[in-house]
């Protein structure tokens, strides 16, 4: 017999306010909560005793299981939508079914020659890779992919390149530490052929590449236009735009995959609810605020009216990290029903960050070749 003491919230009117439940279960609770949760994942309907007897081995009478199922109703477990009609899980059922009774999905071999297909492709920009295999993903898994690129501190450019285009201007092309690439066009006040521009790129990877934005001081700036004297026009213009790649890098990116795949479930039928819903996730500071929920955990799993905001308590959201290394530079999740396959939706997840810190892992070592 299992005593569990869970918190959770409940609505009345707009305030959330938590309560402690006490709940007592034994292996036939546990295993009836169980059969009900997955019936009620795959179906979207209310769950009866009769559904639980025919489809689930518990060699129990549809009376027994009716007896504890509303048991379980008792204990805030399950819930009645109608009288006549079967249970559906609460949010603390499914809380006590990710905590205590979900078994991991193991993925099929389909599922992953799907995944390992879509991670060979080849984007320039670690940004950009992420948010193109996150809408890959987001059609494969059929769920809202929600991600950020966690904030980059005292980063610094690893490799400078100037290109003339013609006499009077040439695009500067700078590598971040993170993998990303960003350009920009260059106004030549002298005329500057490719000798010399390649030699503003030399001296520029031989006294910046690899050297943090906070170590970059007034000296610093003073011995590289001393080494290239007639152009400090070009030199001030790269350093302004290096200094705005860099600083605009310690703010976290946040990007949405598949919005519009919430409309595919039952739950989001009525026109209303999912207007509000997607409304928000439009919205960045929300996605922010959402992302920012997974708290250093590996894999965080918020259910229901677990989420802080009111748009997002008929939801559940999976939250994992994406890493470089052994640095965490993003967070990567999947935003769904409360009906959500929580096992399968963790294994996923688990399995695509862990192909996506592999896929940044080769780019980079490609790079340095």
């Amino acid at each position: 017999m299992v005593f569990l003491c869970y918190g959770f919230s409940t609505r009345r009117g707009r305030v959330l306010t938590t309560e402690v439940k006490v709940v007592e279960l034994d292996e036939r609770k546990k295993q009836i909560l169980g059969a009900v949760i997955e019936s009620y994942i795959e179906t979207a309907e209310p769950v009866g005793s009769r559904t639980i007897s025919k489809n689930h081995n518990l060699d129990l009478s549809p009376a027994t299981i009716r007896n504890e199922m509303a048991d379980l109703e008792d204990m805030g477990l399950l819930e009645q939508p109608h009288t006549s009609a079967g249970r559906i899980p609460s949010n603390l059922g499914y809380r006590m079914y990710v905590d205590r009774l979900m078994k991991r999905y193991e993925l099929t071999a389909n599922e992953i020659s799907k995944m390992n297909t879509l991670m060979q492709l080849k984007v320039a920009e670690m940004d950009s890779m992420v948010k193109e295999m996150s809408n890959i993903y987001s059609r494969l898994t059929n769920y809202t992919i929600i991600g950020a690129t966690s904030e980059v501190k005292r980063g610094h450019i690893k490799h400078f390149h100037l290109v003339p285009i013609d006499d009077n201007s040439g695009m500067l092309m700078l590598m971040t530490d993170m993998n990303i690439v960003k350009s920009k066009r260059i106004i030549f006040h002298t005329p500057t052929d490719a000798y010399l521009a390649n030699e503003i790129s030399n001296t520029l990877n031989e006294k910046l590449a690899g050297i943090p934005q906070n170590k970059i001081d007034i000296d610093l700036i003073v011995e590289l236009q001393n080494e290239i004297p007639q152009h400090q026009s070009i030199i001030l213009q790269i350093l302004k735009f290096a200094n705005e790649c860099m600083s605009s890098s310690e703010n976290s990116e946040v990007f949405l995959g598949g919005a519009t795949n919430l409309l595919n479930f039952p739950e989001y039928s009525n026109v209303n609810r999912a207007k509000e819903l997607l409304e928000f996730l439009d919205n960045k500071a929300n996605l922010h605020r959402t992302v920012a929920l997974r708290e250093g955990q590996k894999v965080k799993i918020i259910i229901g009216n677990e989420n802080e905001a009111l748009e997002l308590q008929d939801c559940s959201v999976v939250l994992t990290s994406y890493t470089i290394g052994d640095n965490v530079v993003g967070t990567i999740g999947l935003i769904g029903p409360t009906r959500m396959d929580y096992s399968r939706a963790a294994s996923n997840l688990e399995f695509f960050t862990q192909q996506l810190n592999k896929l940044v892992q080769k780019n980079i070592m490609e790079d340095k070749l």
